[in-house]
């Protein structure tokens, strides 16, 4: 797969991938990364991991070692993160790193008595706080590539031709989603007349929607992973801004896995993509979780939370529980029932 989405930047700048979890969009990140080490820069969950709480101290930790840390004390971009955080968050909360201990702490700074350190941020700010350091770098990358190369910063950027980026809005709300798809179409924009492409993976929907809208050029490419009965998961182009359609690909591979008893981590992750679409488009603001209504629902959210944060999400070779595949069962078909989804031929 990763073959064929360079073939396809042959003759295009951006790649935008629709595609649900556990069907190896990491992997194909890092296919993409081992195919040009040094011309590739990646945002993945490798990159989420980089990071961690030291929650007796209440700060956040970055692995010193990691090549963005570098990066960010090479080019100082401290500030830069700070003010892309709190642009993303529209709020009061200040990070403050510590570049000698890879050190972040979070606090509300006035200048007086009320200001208050050591706060423990929550799990969608931690996402927006990893992408602000990954879109403080990639701006730094397009503004610095921009230069002629005599005036340029540094030559680290210099090799650099593809930015991957697989999926950034974890955890984040419907508004968060939009301006990181807004300001991530801004830089793609501004970089249109470097020799650096893009590839970006994601199984949100409004996230897709939002940067297919905001990069309508020639030069883009829009593909849904489809699954095929004989070939297995391939790409397939699109060309409108919603991927709803895909979804009755998803009920019928859903319920042929049901008919066959060979239901995969795969399926829990391809009914949460259906839940979360259907949700925004019937305007549910609570979230898809509203979506079940069954016995198990309880259970079944569970199980699709734990499968969709899973680190190891892209592996879909776990065996499932027994009494997980029958309450998947039972409250799928409530679903296709309560919704009115017709059974897909």
């Amino acid at each position: 797969m990763a073959e064929e989405v360079l073939q396809g930047l042959a003759d295009s700048r951006t790649a935008l991938i629709y595609a649900p979890n556990t069907v190896g969009k990491t992997r194909l990140a890092q296919r993409l990364k081992e195919h040009n080490p040094e011309g590739v820069v990646v945002y993945n969950s490798f990159v989420e991991d980089v990071f961690s709480w030291d929650n007796e101290r209440v700060v956040f930790k970055m692995n010193p070692e990691a090549e963005l840390f570098e990066t960010i004390v090479t080019q100082g971009l401290d500030s830069v993160i700070s003010d892309n955080f709190q642009s993303f968050t529209s709020g009061k909360i200040e990070p403050r790193l510590d570049f000698e201990s890879g050190e972040i702490s979070f606090g509300i700074h006035k200048g007086d008595d009320s200001s208050t350190d050591g706060i423990k941020i929550s799990r969608a700010e931690e996402s927006i706080f990893v992408w602000s350091v990954y879109h403080s770098v990639l701006n730094d990358v397009i503004e610095t590539l921009s230069d002629s190369p005599d005036l340029r910063s540094t030559t680290d950027y210099d090799q650099l031709t593809l930015a991957v980026i697989d999926d950034p809005v974890s955890s984040m709300d419907d508004v968060r989603i939009v301006s990181v798809a807004l300001t991530l179409a801004a830089l793609i924009k501004r970089a249109s007349e470097l020799d650096l492409k893009f590839v970006i993976a994601t199984h949100h929907a409004l996230f897709f929607n939002v940067l297919f809208n905001s990069l309508r050029r020639k030069t883009d490419r829009a593909y849904i992973l489809a699954r095929d009965t004989i070939a297995g998961w391939t790409l397939a182009g699109q060309s409108k801004d919603s991927p709803f359609s895909y979804h009755l690909g998803i009920i019928k591979d859903i319920q042929e896995a049901i008919s066959a008893n060979a239901i995969e981590r795969a399926h829990f992750n391809q009914f949460r993509a259906l839940l979360e679409k259907t949700a925004n488009f019937l305007g549910h603001t609570a979230g898809w979780g509203d979506l079940l209504v069954g016995p198990d629902a309880a259970l079944v959210t569970k199980v699709l939370n734990l499968y969709s944060h899973d680190r190891f999400a892209d592996i879909d070779t776990f065996d499932v529980a027994e009494d997980f595949k029958e309450a998947f069962r039972s409250e799928f078909q409530e679903f296709l029932k309560t919704f009115r989804w017709a059974a897909a031929s």
